[in-house]
């Protein structure tokens, strides 16, 4: 090759290296952080091997192996129970605490058949139920206003902070809301007044009852409350909203006033409070018992209900004691679940599975011969758990092998 040649074989070769990436080095991946390189090349083969081994010993394989086969059963329980709550008819899911349904409305009632069918009610919504009972609860939310500030001595005395009270904008936004409640009524009265003119006028043609009879009466059929609640609930309300607008004015929270507040105002809460559960009893109970009618003996008898509720009720509620009036006397233990748990409607039914499926693999599996049986299947369909007449004695040996006192059941 002549040096011509040479000369534009080398041009062509740089031309060529100046088109192309030029491929990575392995030297160059060596060089980069050499002591992190240095200390991954150090690393003991035997410690990556036991790290990597997850199976580990005979014991470690024995771990792994019970715990893919509980994790095998939960999944597979926690689609049989889901199953099995939709397989549960009749059903009826009391609600009142749902947050994608009405809450506080005297209960919502949803009965579920093996037909489809899907029925859903709020009974009390048309009566008066959350008029008497949002009016009996003003005492305990202004309780939640200035609780906070209780043991606050800067704002139950004279402390020149009559503008700045932390306080101050959330009592103002609670008592005007007070206000409009109490605006409410007073524009039924001028309704009922204008009513009752009108059927003086008719008096001259039909014998009329006493005043107050036709009063009560005329409410009763307009849908308002009557004269004599109206008039308690005018008296709460007025005096919370003197209290509130005395508080604002001196930028002092009188602990004292608001106490003598409440103990005056006790007589006409329990009215309120016993108007309302009248409303709530009469619209829910000719609720069930219609539904009771139309499903007949039969398929009654079969009827779950779950009363979804909140800690604060969960012992005893109207809702649950309404059921116990109505179901089958044998099926008041066994057919009404009540629970913290559930937040919805499918919750609520996969809930149901469970209880009824744990009381029908108690009972095929455990079995009910002896007592050691019977504790466990009770054990397994009850809220008591399955391991609990083993566990009190493992925890009283524990308890005693360290030096404590055993508490006796």
């Amino acid at each position: 090759m002549t040096s011509k040649e040479e000369s534009s074989s080398t041009n062509n070769n740089d031309n060529n290296k100046n088109n192309t990436t030029t491929p990575l080095r392995p030297s160059i991946v060596l060089k980069h952080h050499h002591r992190t390189n240095q200390k991954l090349l150090s690393l003991p083969k035997s410690d990556l091997q036991s790290q990597i081994a997850t199976r580990g010993d005979h014991l470690q394989e024995i771990k792994h192996a019970a715990r893919s086969t509980n994790k095998l059963i939960r999944s597979n329980y926690s689609t049989f129970i889901h199953d099995v709550g939709r397989n549960v008819y009749p059903l009826i899911i009391f609600t009142d605490y749902e947050e994608d349904a009405l809450s506080g409305v005297g209960s919502t009632l949803t009965l579920y058949r093996e037909d489809g069918s899907v029925t859903q009610v709020s009974p009390a919504l048309a009566s008066l139920y959350e008029v008497y009972k949002s009016c009996s609860h003003i005492f305990m939310g202004l309780s939640i206003v200035i609780g906070p500030y209780l043991d606050n001595k800067s704002y139950s005395s004279n402390s020149e902070m009559t503008e700045d009270a932390p306080w101050r904008s959330s009592l103002t936004k609670f008592v005007q809301q007070v206000k409009v409640f109490r605006q409410s009524l007073i524009n039924a009265a001028k309704v009922e007044t204008s009513l009752v003119d009108d059927m003086n006028n008719l008096a001259i043609q039909e014998e009329k009852k006493d005043d107050e009879a036709n009063s009560s009466d005329i409410s009763n059929k307009g849908g308002l409350p009557p004269l004599e609640m109206r008039e308690c609930m005018n008296k709460m309300l007025s005096s919370v909203i003197d209290y509130c607008e005395g508080c604002l004015s001196t930028g002092i929270l009188d602990i004292s006033k608001w106490e003598q507040l409440n103990q005056e105002n006790f007589p006409r809460i329990k009215q309120s409070m016993k108007a309302a559960t009248n409303a709530q009893a009469d619209a829910c109970v000719r609720q069930l018992i219609s539904w009771r009618d139309m499903l007949g003996p039969i398929e009654w008898r079969e009827l779950h209900c779950i009363i979804p509720t909140v800690w604060a009720v969960g012992a005893e509620n109207p809702r649950k004691t309404m059921m116990r009036q109505l179901m089958d006397k044998d099926r008041i233990d066994t057919h009404i679940i009540t629970s913290e748990y559930p937040r919805n409607h499918t919750e609520a039914r996969t809930l149901l599975g469970r209880v009824v499926a744990d009381r029908a693999i108690g009972r095929f599996v455990f079995g009910d011969e002896t007592k050691d049986q019977r504790i466990k299947t009770m054990g397994l369909s009850s809220e008591v758990d399955v391991v609990q007449d083993d566990s009190l004695v493992a925890i009283w040996e524990a308890i005693k092998s360290n030096g404590c006192p055993v508490r006796q059941p």
